[in-house]
């Protein structure tokens, strides 16, 4: 499998996945300012707006290696920057996992619905997964309505699954197959 393009577009609906640019960081910036918004999240809060620099940086890499492909996601009417999808490698062939986050601005529109579907179509058909997972924290009821609405399911629980302000959070572990995948019997 070669790398996708910098210039491919995945589109559906009113969403559009894009490569990241400098242009998203403000955004992101400004979305891990408010209250609450990286506590489910494996990365703690940037204190500078420089470190997001370097976390575009390793994306990059990440995209040009073929380990990982991180997407912005915007509107496709005004183009406005609406949140953050990836799917990365795991140490499983063809086993793929992605996270993702809504610009808190945009929350609770059923964007992160249509990008997950999106996603997945692109890990199932572009970059031949057998099966895509995530975990998500215990509490974060958003995204398992997200992922359970895109045919993922329960896989395990995590007692201590991701560790965020000196303590262990449990977390969930969901997927889906290619062939589960494929037979769509799920509402998405």
């Amino acid at each position: 499998m070669t790398a996708p393009s910098k210039e491919t577009r995945l589109e559906l609906g009113d969403v559009v996945l894009r490569f990241p640019s400098e242009a998203d960081i403000p955004f992101i910036f400004a979305a891990t300012r408010v209250k609450g918004f990286n506590d489910g999240m494996g990365w703690d809060p940037p204190t500078t707006i420089t470190e997001l620099h370097h976390s575009l940086e390793r994306n990059i890499k990440a995209w040009e290696a073929g380990e990982g492909f991180t997407f912005t996601i915007a509107s496709k009417k005004n183009k406005d920057f609406l949140g953050r999808i990836s799917i990365r490698k795991t140490d499983r062939k063809k086993v793929w996992d992605i996270g993702f986050f809504t610009h808190p601005d945009h929350q609770c529109k059923g964007i992160m619905k249509i990008a997950v579907k999106r996603i997945l179509q692109f890990g199932f058909e572009y970059l031949n997964a057998i099966r895509i997972e995530a975990d998500y924290a215990i509490w974060n009821e958003a995204s398992r309505k997200v992922m359970e609405a895109n045919g993922m399911k329960f896989v395990k629980s995590i007692e201590r699954g991701l560790f965020k302000y000196g303590e262990w959070m449990a977390e969930i572990k969901v997927g889906i197959t290619l062939e589960e995948w494929k037979r769509g019997d799920f509402k998405s």
